[in-house]
């Protein structure tokens, strides 16, 4: 644990662990090219590329933000001051997260694997990379990104991030006015209330099955 990282009114909340700080430092990558590395891509050859937002004007930002795609369980988040890139997902990961998560879906998975196995291939070298099912129909790369072919993983509510989004709207204007202090705490009360949802859902659940079993 590294203390005092745990700092949600700089806009950094995540909850990987119990104290929230972060878990490792960010090594300094040597990459040739790496000055230009988060750049959109270009297409010649028709490789998949992702084109990234420029900040909403009235006072919008953007969220990253990470779940637990079987349980629906929000992880926490960071603000993002300009257009997301792979290095938003990739340094919440390595930061925050102890142990390497065994698959990841991301609407530019192809892009994340190939940054994180640049920078940190031991790490995730165990790690399978996917496109959720919303966006992995619009990319060009090989089908071996998509989920949906490989037995075991027809439970994964790749959406989940989308339906958190439909779920925060009621906010969004609100959000807008406030101090990025409040915002973020405004954010972790919605959060709460999410998982206290999602987890009486498979309560309800359970209970149901136990029933039945009666």
């Amino acid at each position: 644990m590294i203390p005092n990282t745990y700092n949600p009114e700089k806009g950094r909340a995540y909850y990987f662990t119990e104290h929230g700080c972060q878990v490792r430092k960010l090594p300094k990558y040597d990459i040739k090219g790496s000055s230009n590395y988060d750049d959109p891509p270009q297409d010649p050859d028709g490789r998949c590329s992702k084109m990234y937002p420029k900040v909403s004007y009235g006072g919008f930002g953007y969220v990253l933000l990470w779940f637990c795609p079987i349980h629906g369980h929000c992880f926490g988040f960071h603000l993002i001051s300009g257009g997301e890139g792979r290095k938003d997902p990739f340094h919440s990961l390595l930061k925050f997260l102890p142990n390497p998560p065994d698959e990841i879906f991301y609407d530019f998975a192809c892009g994340l694997n190939e940054y994180s196995l640049n920078r940190e291939p031991h790490f995730f070298f165990k790690t399978r990379f996917w496109h959720d099912f919303f966006h992995g129909f619009s990319h060009k790369c090989p089908i071996c990104y998509r989920y949906h072919r490989v037995t075991g993983l027809e439970i994964i509510n790749s959406e989940i991030c989308e339906q958190f989004n439909a779920f925060i709207q009621s906010i969004k204007y609100t959000g807008s006015h406030l101090s990025q202090s409040h915002f973020c705490f405004y954010m972790q009360f919605f959060i709460w209330i999410w998982n206290e949802k999602k987890t009486k859902g498979f309560a309800d659940i359970v209970n149901q099955t136990i029933s039945g079993c009666q």
